[in-house]
């Protein structure tokens, strides 16, 4: 990684950039390092000091190599290609994809990856720098701790899920959320694992799953579940664990987050600012994925950041194209979302049995990992889904 780039600067010397990113994960990299290949003067900041540990199971699918210019088989722990789907540990049936479908990361060693790119391509970034207050006037101005100040035409909030940023710019506000937990075990002796299979556990009160994601070194443990079942999150993953013939191995690390989701209108751009990744809420509501789309919607930023720079400054664009090009796709993850959990809720066993004998639906999931097919393109191709899961969402 390229050694963090010295910024001095006192309340009396402001530093000047076209476009400050706040957030160094995958959504702000990649808008850094878009709009600095395109000439651009951009500063990250993140609070973090890199590399750094990111709560997630760190499954990239697939398809999101096709966003990326680079390769990132340095930072591939497993690649996988068979999924073990359970009923809280029962009822085992595995399926699998010929070809991997998604890649195994660990956080720390991805986002440094897209980071260095970032420099690599002109972008400064200062380290542990925590944005306390942000004025927007005509332009942006940050103010963090320490007294740093830095203004710059346009910012790109990608400071996460709670994203500080977006609430103090009036961004992303009454987005719908769920809760995940994670935990990195060490594998102990005799535990279950296969370092193709991404196990997929499901039973959960009234949806949600709990996962285990093989690493190199250590088995990636999770649930999400719904809002408000954050106090039973802990327990469930320790069950899980045991069920897997985990219990015994060494705890790396245990941490929850929040996964956001945009359902609508909600406002993710305004003035000379913009929410991208998972401070927008662009996450998959069936699987819960979002490093797919904080990428995809990196890339948009720096294009309507670009275009706002040449234009009259309005980042009406970003709203636009996030609408035409990423909405469609979210909103259809929630239909296949709704559908499943719907009828595994309603209908267990025939449910189980349908998913396990059904060839197309799994078809279509691995197809639409690996950046072959869509989840919008998939539930076209079944008139009644929509109807089906629109009068299950009416009973959710």
């Amino acid at each position: 990684m390229l050694p963090v780039v010295s910024l001095a600067a006192t309340i009396n010397e402001v530093e000047r950039f076209d476009t400050i990113v706040i957030g160094a994960g995958p959504a702000g990299s990649t808008a850094a390092r878009e709009l600095a290949a395109a000439g651009a003067r951009v500063l990250i900041v993140d609070r973090a000091t890199f590399p750094r540990y990111k709560a997630c199971g760190g499954g990239v699918p697939l398809r999101t190599e096709r966003l990326l210019p680079f390769p990132v088989d340095s930072v591939v722990e497993q690649s996988v290609s068979r999924i073990e789907v359970t009923y809280r540990g029962k009822h085992s049936f595995a399926k699998r994809s010929g070809a991997p479908f998604a890649h195994m990361v660990m956080r720390e060693r991805f986002d440094a990856l897209l980071l260095e790119k970032a420099q690599v391509a002109g972008a400064a970034f200062r380290a542990g720098t925590t944005v306390r207050r942000i004025e927007q006037d005509g332009g942006i101005r940050i103010h963090s701790e320490g007294g740093f100040e830095a203004a710059a035409d346009f910012a790109v909030c990608a400071d996460g899920a709670h994203s500080p940023a977006g609430k103090q710019l009036g961004l992303g506000a009454n987005m719908a959320e769920c809760a995940a937990w994670e935990v990195e075990v060490a594998a102990p002796a005799g535990a279950r694992t296969s370092s193709a299979t991404a196990v997929i556990d499901l039973g959960y009160d009234p949806w949600g799953y709990a996962w285990l994601f093989p690493k190199a070194r250590v088995g990636s443990f999770g649930i999400v579940l719904p809002q408000g079942q954050g106090n039973q999150m802990k327990a469930l993953t320790d069950e899980f664990i045991a069920g897997r013939g985990f219990a015994g191995g060494s705890v790396q690390m245990a941490r929850g987050h929040k996964i956001r989701f945009r359902r609508g209108d909600e406002v993710i751009a305004g003035g000379r600012a913009l929410l991208a990744g998972d401070a927008a809420g662009l996450a998959d509501e069936f699987t819960g994925e979002g490093i797919f789309y904080a990428i995809d919607s990196g890339r948009t930023a720096a294009r309507a950041t670009l275009r706002a720079m040449g234009t009259d400054g309005s980042l009406d664009s970003y709203t636009r194209e996030i609408d035409t090009q990423i909405m469609p796709e979210l909103r259809a993850a929630r239909i296949v979302a709704f559908m499943f959990y719907g009828m595994l809720r309603r209908a267990r066993r025939p449910w189980l049995f349908a998913s396990n004998h059904t060839g197309f639906l799994w078809d279509a999931f691995f197809a639409t990992q690996r950046g072959e097919s869509t989840y919008a393109r998939e539930t076209g191709r079944l008139p009644l889904l929509p109807k089906l899961a629109a009068r299950m969402m009416e009973q959710a």
